[in-house]
């Protein structure tokens, strides 16, 4: 979910929405049939009524198949399709002129109550992350990361893994915010973050940390396996052109390790003041923390 675009989440919250407002007027369409003895939908009584719906044709459309690993995703699939298979069974008791019994009616009852849980669960996870994104740069915000970050040293402490953070700074930022303006120092952020995540697996994270400075988490990764990624970083921010102006962006990095030994901010500290002997040392540079 964190290689979605800010535009993406924000469809698929539309499109949610929307497929609840549809699945609700399912819905009273079938309460006519079972009070008021209306025909039912043919497609309600076929053994796949569930692919059939408004709902149905949206969950299994092609451009959501990218939530098709999400556990909430699937789980609202069950769910939806349990609840065709009892609304078909109380469809066909009232076809065939037998009443509705309350060991029927409850446990379809209980699925619709679930299914809109776990709708409204879906929904609030894709909301989290647009709120917990930097609205420019599509980066994670602060707030996330020390939680973020704990987790991920729980996991080193247990010796489930290594987990590498690094501190990124752009060189000479002010000066593109004082020649350029500021719309300029945004084209370059958002730029920049790009060609980060660029070089990211998916797993990996990147939050905005303040105005031109970044945090990278890459767990399961040592600082040597992350020496070349973080290299290739640095070149490729350098190597950005713009529109405007003759501007020529580089970063500074300061690499760092979760340790089980130390906490999370004493780790960030370190991965800062390595930041700033690359600053020192020249700019445009990474450097490691030797602790």
């Amino acid at each position: 979910m964190d290689s979605l675009s800010n535009q993406q989440v924000q469809k698929v919250i539309l499109e949610l929405d929307q497929a609840l407002s549809s699945h609700e007027q399912w819905y009273k369409n079938l309460q006519r049939v079972l009070i008021s003895h209306t025909a039912p939908e043919p497609s309600d009584l076929k053994n796949d009524a569930h692919l059939h719906c408004d709902f149905g044709q949206w969950y299994t459309s092609p451009h959501v198949q990218f939530l098709q690993e999400n556990p909430l995703f699937i789980s609202l699939g069950k769910a939806h399709e349990k609840m065709h298979r009892r609304a078909r069974h109380l469809i066909q008791r009232i076809s065939d002129g037998l009443p509705i019994l309350v060991r029927d009616w409850d446990p379809f009852d209980d699925s619709i109550v679930k299914m809109r849980v776990k709708i409204q669960a879906l929904r609030e996870e894709f909301a989290a992350v647009v709120q917990n994104r930097d609205p420019l740069t599509e980066a994670k915000t602060r707030a996330r990361l020390l939680t973020e970050l704990c987790e991920q040293q729980a996991l080193v402490q247990r010796g489930k893994q290594l987990c590498v953070i690094a501190m990124v700074d752009l060189d000479h930022f002010k000066r593109i915010n004082d020649e350029y303006g500021h719309a300029a120092g945004d084209i370059v952020l958002v730029s920049t973050v790009k060609q980060l995540k660029s070089h990211l697996r998916p797993y990996d994270r990147i939050y905005r940390y303040g105005g031109e400075e970044f945090i990278i988490c890459m767990p399961s990764t040592s600082v040597e396996q992350s020496r070349e990624v973080i290299e290739r970083m640095r070149v490729a921010i350098a190597a950005q052109h713009f529109d405007f102006g003759k501007a020529h962006v580089t970063a500074s990095f300061g690499v760092s390790v979760l340790r089980a030994s130390r906490t999370v901010e004493e780790s960030i500290h370190c991965a800062d003041k390595a930041m700033y002997r690359a600053k020192a040392a020249g700019r445009n540079r990474v450097e490691l923390d030797p602790e």
